[in-house]
């Protein structure tokens, strides 16, 4: 856990509290991570006259956090990743007021696998927060996106890798593999570990039901919401195929597989949606162009498809649920990275405004200092400025739960309306509003999915 404050912060200040949680796909991450370096966020709340306080917290992922199984199921040790964030959450409400902060005006945040946290906290426990955070930020990811697990049907998925680690180890002919497990020295558990990519199951505790159910019932927590999502998000490698997708065959294979597997009337309708028109897309407003010949000819086809599915109708969703009953702000991020390139998700241009391209710009990391880094904001005073504006509402939705207070000459920023819904657009060239309803088939029909408990 890390911690940043303002200079002569005492336990009188009460200052709002700002939590990180690190994506990562679950796999990866850490709070010490230099692209997550909160101290300039805190600065400029400090020049803002609205201080806070950033709390960065780990946890543990991949293998260490998520494995899954009859035998992990039985001793109730599912998902104990989350279970990390949630105790950190809990000693933060019991401690943070000694270090000045404010355990009653706690945001908790995050990205990608950290925004997918942030969601599952939200309906986690039937919706039970105790009190823990009041509002929640959530930045190219929910609680609505791809598919959970049941740990009681596990055969097909995660109870192999569970199998083949104990076997690996040499733990499969052990009375009791878990505790054996236990046993193994971490260097070789962690080789065992190596190749396995595993996310949240529904665990029948923390995530007793599925997330598109906890919404139909109303087991969601009612707090504030700043939720947005970049409008490339679908160019990310690990979000759909690269170089596969050449035809209507293997759009359909593709598609087919998304979820929790969709039948073959689900698959021709998602098809029909988003046709074969590389100007409907993504990379999104490239025109004809189709990018094929390092990600096959219908790759635009197949990253709409995937942006959508995993983060931007969840997105939309999630907007319109929390903005019946509290204070809700959406956003699109749409500026590409300065040279085009996001290391991070995709190992080839064209990568445009895509998943995590935003990071760099909501920390206002310093120019100078962060210029190693792998998403370094760029050499541009626009983006520099558009740094200032996005950290500067950010602040001001922690502060005052009200992103409009920042001081940065943003357009009014309204409140998410199921009646006149929009979106702040941020790009270098001027950010703006725009109304929330592009693409309204495509993703209503992800709605309907999910309420097929599809996901």
């Amino acid at each position: 856990m890390a911690e940043v404050r303002p200079a002569n912060v005492t336990a009188r200040s009460k200052l709002p509290v700002l939590v990180w949680i690190y994506g990562g796909g679950f796999t990866a991450g850490g709070s010490a991570d230099p692209r997550y370096n909160t101290s300039f966020i805190v600065r400029e709340s400090v020049r803002m006259g609205k201080p806070i306080m950033a709390i960065s917290i780990n946890y543990r992922v991949g293998a260490w956090g998520f494995l899954a199984s009859k035998e992990i199921r039985d001793a109730k040790a599912s998902n104990i990743g989350l279970y990390d964030q949630r105790l950190a959450l809990r000693w933060i409400h019991e401690n943070v007021a000694g270090f000045g902060g404010d355990p009653d005006a706690v945001t908790i945040s995050g990205e990608s696998a950290g925004a997918f946290s942030v969601g599952y906290h939200l309906v986690g426990f039937g919706g039970n927060h105790d009190n823990l955070f009041r509002a929640a930020i959530l930045q190219s990811g929910s609680a609505l996106g791809p598919a959970l697990n049941s740990i009681d049907h596990l055969q097909g998925s995660y109870q192999p890798i569970y199998d083949n680690i104990t076997k690996v180890v040499g733990c499969n002919t052990s009375k009791d593999s878990l505790a054996c497990l236990r046993s193994v020295p971490f260097e070789k558990l962690s080789r065992a570990f190596e190749p396995f990519v595993l996310t949240p199951v529904l665990d029948g505790d923390f995530l007793d039901k599925l997330p598109s159910q906890s919404y139909a019932k109303g087991e969601v927590a009612d707090v504030a919401m700043l939720i947005g999502a970049n409008t490339d998000e679908g160019t990310a490698t690990f979000f759909g195929p690269r170089g596969t997708l050449n035809n209507e065959t293997d759009v359909a294979t593709y598609v087919s597989s998304l979820g929790r597997g969709l039948d073959s009337k689900e698959t021709k309708t998602i098809m029909a949606l988003y046709p074969d028109d590389p100007r409907q897309g993504c990379p999104f407003n490239t025109g004809n162009q189709r990018f094929a010949h390092q990600n096959g000819q219908q790759y635009k086809r197949g990253a709409a498809i995937a942006g959508d599915s995993a983060i931007i109708a969840g997105r939309r969703a999630s907007a319109q649920y929390h903005a019946l009953s509290k204070s809700t702000y959406s956003y699109r991020f749409d500026q590409p990275p300065w040279n085009g390139i996001e290391v991070l998700v995709a190992t080839e241009p064209p990568v445009y405004s895509t998943h995590y391209a935003e990071i760099c710009f909501v920390f206002n990391l310093d120019p100078e200092l962060s210029r190693n880094n792998s998403n370094w904001i760029g050499p541009y005073k626009s983006y520099h400025h558009l740094a200032a504006q996005i950290s500067n509402a950010w602040i001001s939705f922690v502060h005052e739960l009200d992103p409009n207070h920042d001081g940065s000459h943003l357009p009014q920023w309204p409140a998410y309306s199921t009646a006149s819904p929009t979106n702040m657009v941020f790009t270098a060239s001027g950010s703006h509003i725009e109304p929330d309803d592009w693409r309204a088939p495509q993703l209503a029909y992800w709605t309907e999915i999910w309420r097929a408990l599809k996901t």
